[in-house]
């Protein structure tokens, strides 16, 4: 086994994930890897699904995408959820095609945003961390006041 695959073998055992799981915040739907499904729930309950690749984790971040957990799939985008124009800017199926989510925490969406950093210094990715540091943030901003539904 890789010395990624391990890690995020050994992340899932982590009390924070198994927290998360047990409060229902999140659960972990499928695992192929480099790619995990995780479902996070809404303020809402509505199950989201999120494709994460976790390929170089944990020396880099995960990168993830909205995943349609009935089709095993990109969701088209009206499933994708609804909300503030700053939530929108973080689910935003037009950024990269939807196969990346417009945050800090993000490898992919980091890519040319050298400045993020130094902006939001609480969303950069620390490597002693554990996968769960981006689970949170997902979840975070399901529940706050910027989204508005799926619909």
């Amino acid at each position: 086994m890789a010395p990624d695959q391990a890690q995020f073998e050994r992340d899932l055992g982590h009390a924070s994930f198994i927290e998360g799981a047990a409060r229902q915040r999140w659960r972990l739907v499928s695992k192929a890897w480099p790619s995990a499904v995780f479902a996070i729930k809404a303020q809402d309950k509505t199950d989201f699904g999120f494709r994460l690749d976790f390929s170089g984790y944990p020396q880099t971040s995960p990168t993830a995408r909205l995943w349609s957990l009935e089709r095993n799939q990109v969701p088209k985008p009206n499933e994708w959820p609804k909300g503030s124009p700053s939530f929108l800017s973080v689910f935003n199926p037009g950024w990269k095609n939807g196969s990346a989510l417009y945050h800090p925490f993000d490898r992919i969406s980091r890519e040319g945003h050298g400045d993020w950093s130094r902006q939001y210094p609480h969303l950069v990715w620390d490597t002693a961390g554990t996968f769960v540091q981006y689970l949170s943030e997902i979840h975070r901003l399901l529940n706050g006041r910027g989204y508005h539904g799926k619909q």
